[in-house]
């Protein structure tokens, strides 16, 4: 099997986690290297139980809590009756959450001013409801195999290789050919506006400016273009999907396998295990040694910007930084770090990746984190799951979004905690709002 069709194989497949050391010393020798695991929000065969943590100040967390929460606790089921689980992938937004369940459907929570839960309505909720169907049709949003969210707006990929988007739609960012939002979930537009956008693999939401990759690898973008953040050498938006342009005045940007998009700049990780990036660099964010914009994608460096960024198994963007899974279970980051954010024991911003450290007080200063299977960009914050299955925070924490225990920020990784306590179960993906934690837990011991 090629690497690209390994990709797409992956974006359906359930994250497999396998017990492995984590640690700051040498990788087992017999540890293997980490495969590229399934896109965030993708649906998996696994399904578990959702667990949330941080600002509830619309209901976002999806059960009774303080309006800033800092211990994990279950999300109520459909209806306002027991648990969400049967839950198969999970989203975040600024103040809404998003989650798969059953064989596709999708339910979401929290702020809906905005039509950001697609029930029709503009009413806030604060347990899970259902997304109507799109375009009019009558009945539920189905058949969806990955979910993205972002500030206030949602997005859902289905079977059929169709996008479909709800929520905020004044920078073109829903992808109808048209600035505007409807109340009703809407079906992504084709470049030339003629039926609808197709053969797509995986999606990505900024919340303004949004990515779709396409199954042969080509990267289409639509939104807000004000920093470059479509990738298509302007600045002006898109109402209709468009191509990314490739390195070095390509036409068209290809060889691709992730996409990630947050906060005005786009990523896009190659087959051969380099990453992209293009948009707005004010605070180091391309990772290309510079603070300077591109309305193209350039390379990003490598490690304290030698030579280029490569061994990538998958990468994730927030508003100011970014993460990259590498191939031997590290990570690195770069951008704005004034929260802790790029979890590598500083808080002094990078305009070249550096490496996320290992757990521990000072005396595991210099240690690189080792181990992780899945790597997650929060607003300010970041998480991972390790391949035997714990999972990790860092950066900002003032609203209870790192799931501590606490409302404090850490610079280095740490624990998240349940009423004191290791949260129970394997966990399964994460999804990561502005400012609260959404975790997908295997059902066992929950």
């Amino acid at each position: 099997m090629t690497p690209a069709r390994r990709a797409a194989a992956a974006l359906l497949a359930a994250p497999v986690l396998v017990a492995a050391a984590c640690g700051g010393g040498p990788a087992p020798a017999a540890a293997p290297p980490v495969s590229p695991p399934p896109a965030a929000g993708s649906a998996g065969e696994r399904t578990g139980v959702v667990w949330t943590s941080g600002l509830n100040s619309h209901g976002q967390l999806g059960r009774p809590g303080a309006a800033r929460d800092p211990v994990l606790a279950p999300v109520t089921g459909v209806g306002g009756k027991g648990r969400l689980d049967g839950v198969r992938a999970v989203a975040g937004g600024a103040r809404h959450s998003l989650a798969i369940v059953g064989d596709g459907e999708v339910v979401a929570w929290g702020a809906n001013d905005q039509g950001q839960l697609g029930d029709g309505t503009r009413e806030d909720r604060g347990a899970p409801v259902p997304v109507r169907a799109p375009d009019g049709d009558a009945g539920r949003l189905d058949g969806v195999v990955a979910i993205s969210a972002n500030n206030d707006f949602s997005m859902a990929l289905r079977r059929d290789g169709t996008v479909v988007t709800w929520g905020q739609g004044s920078s073109g960012q829903r992808g109808i050919g048209e600035r505007t939002a409807p109340l009703l979930p809407t079906t992504v537009r084709a470049p030339d506006g003629n039926g609808p956008l197709t053969g797509i693999t995986a999606i990505a939401a900024d919340g303004h400016t949004e990515l779709a990759l396409r199954r042969d690898g080509q990267v289409l973008a639509w939104g807000a273009n004000d920093y470059g953040n479509l990738g298509d050498g302007t600045r002006e938006d898109r109402s209709l999907p468009v191509h990314v342009r490739g390195l070095d005045g390509a036409d068209r940007l290809t060889g691709v396998i992730r996409i990630s998009v947050a906060g005005q700049h786009g990523l896009a990780l190659l087959r051969d295990g380099r990453v992209a990036s293009w948009g707005h660099n004010d605070l180091g964010q391309l990772g290309d040694g510079t603070r300077r914009d591109r309305l193209t994608p350039g390379l990003v460096a490598g490690v304290r910007g030698k030579g280029h960024l490569g061994g990538v198994a998958a990468i994730a963007a927030a508003e100011k930084h970014n993460y990259a899974l590498r191939t031997d279970g590290t990570i690195v980051a770069w951008g704005n770090n004034t929260a802790g954010q790029l979890g590598d024991g500083t808080v002094e911003l990078r305009t070249a990746p550096v490496p996320v450290v290992a757990p521990g007080d000072g005396g595991g200063k210099g240690r690189r984190l080792r181990g992780a299977a899945h790597v997650f960009a929060g607003e300010a914050y970041g998480a991972a799951i390790l391949r035997d299955g714990r999972a990790l925070t860092w950066g900002a924490g003032g609203s209870g979004q790192l799931g501590s225990g606490e409302r404090a920020p850490r610079s280095r990784p740490g624990p998240v905690k349940a009423a004191g306590r290791a949260v129970p179960g394997t966990a399964l993906s994460v999804g990561v709002g502005e400012r609260h934690l959404i975790l997908l837990l295997s059902p066992r011991d929950t």
